[in-house]
């Protein structure tokens, strides 16, 4: 008889290097791991947990839309006198707000309950994402990093479409990834899962069309050009009705004209030219590049960017320097390299994209959904110059000191999202403190078919629930006029901040004061509701 080869005795797991226990225990934890993350993601929402209406305005336009859907008139700006449809933003995240507001008619809360839900499915995905292009252990520093980053948390819980386009945009990208490993499109449910998910993204913001472009792309440069012909078709199709619709209705590619604006407040001011798309981008950058350390080391005091914009060796740049060499170096390996090109791809245009949007619209609000994508390519980076100074005789070195700055940065983190808590149990800053008690004033004692004239109309339709019309921003005549045309009955003087109100609105009061009653009023600052007058008569007027 031939004697069996002797088997083969497994290290004990004291034996083995640390990091491959490590790995090999969260192999074992399987979906438990997943689990973990979501549950960990949502505990940290629900602690810095802000039931209160983000101040934006773009979040109670959402609102305004899914309260349109569930009174069956479609997809239209029911907050005006007279209602028209929306072209805006797409449906998807207003359809998404619609049961709720079925529901629970008014109760945002429980919409920014919805995004929370949607925030912590979102860490788990980002670990798949990672884990595709890192492995096990450097994708859970990517997961805990993003769980940790307050910027994420900040939108966690504001009915915003930052992050539910976060969660569709990264599971297409997880499921893509997944799928490309196969060269057929027949029977690959990777791909179809992640077609759909690309294509929902698209509608919960319009900014998924990058994510398309970027597929369609990646596959030319692939030369799948079969893949991308269909995948190119099959998307052009999906997107059409949305198009025939706005087109029918005669208003397309708002999101377009607001790009080539000069000034999306004043659209009389033309269309931007190559000078001036130059100088966005300048200033852009400029933005960004205070706005950029903020956003993934937000707990390292950086000084203020003014101050930190007068150093030359400020630390503020210093980091800025460091991550962007780091993401620079993971692009370019990934370029020469033709791996990942999809994600590669992906954020170059989205970032070239923010990089051309107006610059009064700049906001670190457009990094939350590139961010996970970002740190990926950051921790990618570490754990690679990790591998090449172990190569070189530092073995545990350039591991160790990648996993302790990651490591590092999630427990920092945690120093920021004190104050965001205390930020969400706190109320409204004073200026819109009075704003939201003005709106409950004039939901109280208002018609319910008054109108009323103010600076952020969708903000006060939601608390007043009354229709609301912003002042157009010309001469005080104009304003009387379009507050005499567009039958409004209240005016709200607040002082939000926007110059808008003092330029504008103020004047055309102060001018005409004859024809407006103050009927409330609050301190600190001061804001006013004004009842509009009839004009007085002249007496040999009223004589006759």
């Amino acid at each position: 008889m031939k004697s069996r080869p002797p088997k083969k005795v497994p290290a004990s797991p004291a034996a083995q290097p640390l990091l491959q226990r490590l790995d090999h225990q969260l192999e074992a934890l399987g979906w438990r791991l997943l689990l973990g993350l979501g549950l960990l993601a949502f505990l940290l929402a629900a602690w810095t947990f802000d039931p209160k209406l983000a101040l934006s305005g773009d979040n109670t336009e959402f609102m305004t839309l899914a309260r349109s859907l569930v009174q069956g008139k479609g997809l239209s700006y029911i907050s005006l006198p007279d209602p028209k449809p929306a072209t805006k933003y797409p449906f998807g995240f207003p359809l998404m707000l619609a049961p709720l507001e079925w529901l629970a008619p008014g109760n945002w809360a429980a919409m920014n309950w919805l995004v929370v839900l949607l925030f912590a499915a979102s860490i788990p995905v980002i670990y798949l994402l990672a884990r595709e292009s890192l492995g096990r252990l450097p994708a859970l520093l990517v997961a805990l990093w993003c769980a940790t980053l307050p910027l994420l948390l900040d939108y966690s819980h504001q009915v915003m479409s930052e992050v539910p386009y976060l969660f569709f945009s990264l599971l297409s990208l997880w499921l893509i990834e997944r799928s490309l490993k196969e060269e057929e499109l027949k029977g690959n449910y990777w791909l179809l899962g992640g077609f759909a998910a690309m294509m929902w993204s698209y509608y919960v913001r319009s900014v998924g069309i990058v994510l398309v472009g970027a597929l369609f792309l990646y596959l030319l440069l692939q030369r799948r050009f079969r893949q991308a012909l269909i995948l190119g078709g099959g998307a052009v199709l999906v997107a059409l009705p949305w198009s025939l619709r706005n087109s029918a209705i005669g208003d397309v590619g708002s999101y377009f004209r607001q790009l080539i604006s000069v000034n999306p407040y004043f659209p009389e001011q033309g269309t931007v030219d190559l000078t001036g798309l130059a100088d966005r981008v300048k200033v852009n950058a400029q933005i960004y590049s205070q706005l950029f350390p903020y956003t993934f080391w937000p707990s390292f005091d950086f000084g203020s960017p003014e101050t930190a914009a007068k150093s030359s060796v400020s630390m503020l740049y210093l980091v800025l320097f460091l991550l962007l060499a780091l993401l620079f170096y993971a692009i370019v390996i990934h370029v020469k390299s033709r791996q990942r090109l999809l994600m590669v791809t992906y954020a170059i245009s989205y970032l070239g994209t923010i990089m051309l949007w107006p610059k009064q619209w700049s906001d670190t609000r457009f990094l939350v959904p590139i961010a996970p994508v970002l740190i990926l390519f950051i921790v990618w980076s570490i754990q690679d110059i990790s591998g090449w100074l172990q190569k070189r005789g530092m073995r545990h070195s350039g591991t160790l000191l990648g996993i302790s700055t990651a490591l590092l940065v999630c427990a920092t983190n945690f120093s920021a999202l004190g104050q965001l808590a205390e930020a969400g149990r706190g109320a409204y800053p004073p200026q819109w403190q009075n704003y939201y008690d003005a709106g409950q004033w004039l939901k109280a004692n208002a018609p319910a078919d008054a109108v009323i004239c103010c600076r952020k109309d969708y903000w006060l339709y939601i608390v007043a629930d009354r229709a609301c019309l912003v002042y157009p921003f010309k001469e005080p005549e104009e304003i009387l006029a379009f507050i005499e045309r567009e039958g409004i009955d209240y005016v709200v003087v607040e002082q939000l901040g926007y110059s808008s109100t003092p330029r504008f609105l103020v004047p055309a009061i102060q001018k005409y004061r004859d024809r407006f009653e103050i009927v409330w009023q609050q301190p600190n600052p001061d804001t006013y509701v004004l009842r509009l007058l009839p004009p007085k008569q002249l007496p040999e007027a009223a004589g006759k």
